[in-house]
């Protein structure tokens, strides 16, 4: 047994981090920020080799959100009835997040990946619609582009001072949201301003 323990210590960081990634993938609330975090942190102080780590980490991320979305387009509603799963894509979200996808789109999905209570349902929802296999990893795939490396490296360069990363990492995730909200708002206003105008210009 100490020999399989030894054998295991030097993998348990990776194995840990990406099973708590998958979990999350799957609904369970745990920010993703946080095992990044951890895993830039570990990698700066060598308890983990940040070429295998990031990798292993964007991978489990990613993963996790097309096999969330692959469940959804393989098997929709049918998913949500598993008593284990019931309580992560219930028929509320559900029907926040199909009112949204039909609102906005692969927009949504980018949003989605920012806010860990919608995430799941937003992938499956997303699964369930049929929306195209590539459009979904771009929309997903762009945001985590765009969250991941900056996460995991904000940890791993400043490491010494750990809990001001976690403070900045909340404030850009924030500013992120708001940015992107402002943006979809700024674009329905114009959509809404040219359809009354060519409206009008029809009277």
């Amino acid at each position: 047994m100490e020999y399989w323990l030894s054998q295991f210590a030097p993998h348990a960081p990776y194995v840990i981090l990406v099973g708590i990634l998958v979990v999350s993938g799957f609904g369970l609330p745990i920010p993703e920020d946080i095992p990044l975090i951890i895993g830039g942190y570990l990698s700066a102080t060598g308890y983990a080799d940040p070429w295998i780590m990031f990798p292993m980490l964007f991978a489990a991320l990613l993963g996790a959100d097309a096999i969330v979305f692959h469940l959804g387009r393989r098997y929709g509603r049918h998913v949500p009835r598993i008593p284990i799963l019931r309580r992560y894509l219930s028929e509320r979200r559900l029907r926040r997040t199909e009112h949204a996808l039909n609102m906005h789109g692969g927009k949504f999905i980018f949003i989605a990946r920012f806010l860990p209570g919608l995430r799941t349902p937003a992938m499956f929802t997303a699964g369930t619609f049929k929306v195209p296999y590539w459009k979904f990893l771009l929309y997903d795939g762009s945001a985590a582009t765009m969250s991941v490396p900056l996460i995991f490296f904000l940890a791993y360069f400043f490491e010494d001072q750990i809990s001001r990363v976690k403070d900045w990492v909340a404030g850009g995730q924030i500013a992120a949201i708001g940015a992107v909200l402002l943006v979809i708002v700024v674009i329905v206003v114009v959509k809404l301003l040219f359809k009354r105008r060519i409206a009008s210009a029809g009277l």
